[in-house]
């Protein structure tokens, strides 16, 4: 406490302001090992069964991890075709606040046994609940995967029947904070 000249302590003061601020928290980063930003996307993460039955690729998730970015209660990854118009090619959200990772090969399903929690929005009116990889037939596309930090444990008024392209908007206007990088197909 600080002491003012008539003998009287304060609680206010230089003495009680705490600890020096720290800063803002480092910017949300994401990566994969899988390619690298702008690289070609390998074939094992392009598209192919069960979407693209004649598809040269596995339609396998590529690992993401992601570090930095502010507190967070849940995340999401959004993937899009940008040479396509923002297309989006897949939408897993509700990732708990506490998950940084996600393995390669996300299972299909609305609620897939990994990441626990999360929930993958249906791709194109399809039935198919899960990740459509780069699928252009190698003309050069921009493909984006991106990371939303989100503010809310899990989207409102989503649920499986919500479509990706709706999913994708409500994540976008919940992110408080995201990174991306890039693959060429």
């Amino acid at each position: 406490p600080a002491k003012l000249d008539s003998g009287v302590v304060s609680d206010a003061g230089p003495d009680d302001s705490g600890p020096p601020d720290a800063g803002p928290p480092p910017a949300l980063a994401l990566e994969t090992t899988a390619f690298g930003d702008g690289e070609a996307v390998p074939q094992r993460y392009q598209c192919g069964p069960p979407l693209v039955p004649d598809g040269m690729g596995e339609d396998v998730t590529p690992a993401l991890a992601w570090t930095g970015g502010p507190e967070a209660a849940s995340y999401a990854v959004i993937v899009r075709d940008r040479s396509a118009g923002g297309l989006v090619h897949w939408a897993i959200y509700d990732i708990p606040g506490d998950v940084r990772a996600i393995d390669e090969g996300v299972p299909d399903g609305y609620e897939p046994a990994f990441p626990a929690g999360a929930k993958q929005a249906e791709i194109q009116s399809s039935g198919y609940f899960g990740y459509f990889g780069p699928c252009s037939g190698g003309r050069g596309n921009t493909y984006e995967w991106t990371v939303h930090a989100l503010d809310v444990a899990a989207l409102p008024d989503v649920d499986r029947s919500t479509p990706e392209n709706d999913v994708a908007a409500q994540v976008e206007s919940a992110s408080i904070a995201s990174a991306s990088f890039t693959g060429i197909f």
